[in-house]
């Protein structure tokens, strides 16, 4: 894995690293979203479909990895959904669960990338990302492409994992991803570099507010913004002109 710090990485070294880490990791995703969140991702994940417009009927779910977002999506409504990913070993293993629960009619999946989502505008009703838009090194061009395949007065959502601003809570949440992750990563797998580097890509993404900056600059509206759960995920929300 790279060993330079994380901020001082090259577009395309974040790309090669990315691809290599999630290809790797796909076994273990699941579970290591469960440890980092203490469960409360799958609570998130609900909490943002719910946000969804109930009239939606095709959603785009953005760097969809597992699949996990577009299930809750698909099992909670009569709509279409989209996944979008460009790690090939995460969507076969987001095909592979949407069989087991029986909705393969329902989700489609797409290699893309977010940053040239290969759809036309305005196609979609709603897009949402889940704990993927850190992991692009452009995101004001992955947010500004899921503007552009969503219709006028559809949503724009992303859901993610931050730093609490209780600095007890921030403190203890940084030396559990910093310390408890890697070493987790390195017993059920033998790769606790992987598993450093999810930690260290919510530590040096965007801040909550910058984020609500990034939608009001690239034009959303009634941009808001959810504290969850003590403020260690947000989800972003805002509406396409």
């Amino acid at each position: 894995m790279n060993q330079k710090p994380i901020e001082t990485w090259t577009e395309a070294e974040r790309i090669a690293v990315v691809k290599r880490i999630f290809n790797t990791v796909t076994d273990h995703y699941d579970l290591l979203n469960r440890l980092m969140s203490a469960r409360r991702d799958v609570w998130w994940r609900r909490f943002t479909v719910r946000r969804i417009p109930k009239e939606a009927r095709l959603v785009l779910d953005v760097a969809t990895g597992t699949g996990d977002l577009a299930i809750e999506i698909a099992a909670s409504r009569e709509a279409q959904v989209v996944g979008a990913d460009f790690v090939p070993k995460m969507m076969a293993a987001a095909k592979e669960k949407t069989s087991r629960h029986d909705l393969c009619e329902r989700i489609s999946y797409v290699a893309a990338d977010a940053n040239q989502l290969p759809f036309p505008s305005g196609l979609f009703d709603a897009a949402a990302i889940a704990f993927g838009l850190r992991n692009i090194p452009t995101p004001e061009t992955a947010l500004t492409e899921m503007a552009r395949v969503v219709k006028p007065g559809g949503k724009v959502m992303v859901l993610e994992m931050t730093f609490p601003r209780n600095m007890k809570l921030r403190w203890f949440f940084q030396w559990y991803l910093n310390n408890v992750i890697p070493f987790v990563g390195r017993m059920i797998s033998g790769d606790a570099g992987a598993y450093r580097y999810l930690p260290d890509s919510i530590q040096h993404f965007l801040h909550p507010d910058e984020l609500t900056s990034l939608y009001q600059q690239i034009g959303l509206r009634s941009v808001k913004a959810f504290p969850l759960t003590f403020g260690l995920t947000y989800l972003h929300e805002g509406v396409v002109p």
